[in-house]
């Protein structure tokens, strides 16, 4: 058989086939979740996620350290407060759990890159993403909270602020208000399309962000539906446009 192009020749030896891979995995792309526990010296297993642990503020820069001694620098954290809230209070306080381990981060480990998450499921008494009326989730009202939450952290020590709560919106207000406090410069890392999806469920156990409000049990109405893609490329368009820097 009279063969020019031949695919196989590229796939032939270890050799070729690392030199023509397209996507490497590095450390450099690597990013640690860290879920902080409100409290002091605390370090219990996560039920849900072999291997991690809950830490509390003055404890959590000990597993900073052991993930930057094997070449892991970034990292994204999930606040549990002991106290929860109708509007979230604990997710914009200077006090925060996020902000009190973002300060203790840094202190001990300045060359770490904190991502924070931006999302009010972890403080809120009904474990939804924004801020309730009646029923239903009041996507603009809750702009304000997500937006002040994003200034917290970055007061606190975040190099980056990653919104997940899929509220219409929440990039531009934030953009608006951190750039209104001189931060221009800090970075914004969108979720774009967040789908509503069970695979999310060892987080939500870990960071005690389950929906608990019994007249809307889930986030369906907010989230992407996994079936919908044309949606989900419309929420990172969005997105991008709003002044997101990463999707």
């Amino acid at each position: 058989m009279e063969m020019i192009q031949r695919a196989r020749r590229l796939r032939e030896t270890d050799a070729i086939r690392r030199m023509t891979r397209e996507t490497r995995v590095s450390s450099d792309s690597l990013i640690l979740p860290f879920f902080i526990k409100e409290g002091k010296d605390i370090k219990t297993p996560i039920s849900s996620m072999d291997g991690h642990f809950h830490y509390s503020p003055d404890r959590v820069h000990e597993a900073v350290e052991e993930a930057m001694e094997h070449g892991v620098d970034k990292f994204l954290l999930f606040g549990i407060p002991e106290e929860k809230d109708p509007v979230g209070t604990q997710a914009y306080h200077e006090e925060g759990v996020v902000q009190q381990g973002i300060r203790a981060i840094k202190e001990k480990c300045p060359d770490a890159y904190i991502i924070a998450d931006t999302c009010m499921c972890e403080y809120t008494s009904h474990g939804h993403c924004g801020i309730l009326c009646g029923h239903s989730v009041d996507n603009d009202a809750s702009l304000e909270y997500i937006a002040k939450t994003a200034l917290s952290q970055v007061q606190a020590g975040a190099d980056m602020v990653a919104p997940s709560d899929m509220m219409d919106g929440r990039v531009l207000a934030i953009r608006n208000l951190l750039d209104s406090h001189d931060l221009e410069q800090t970075l914004i890392v969108s979720y774009a399309a967040k789908f509503h999806s069970l695979f999310y469920g060892p987080f939500r156990v870990a960071a005690d962000s389950a929906p608990k409000n019994t007249s809307l049990k889930n986030r369906a109405s907010y989230q992407v539906d996994p079936t919908r893609y044309q949606d989900a490329l419309a929420s990172a368009f969005r997105d991008a446009k709003e002044g997101a820097d990463l999707l």
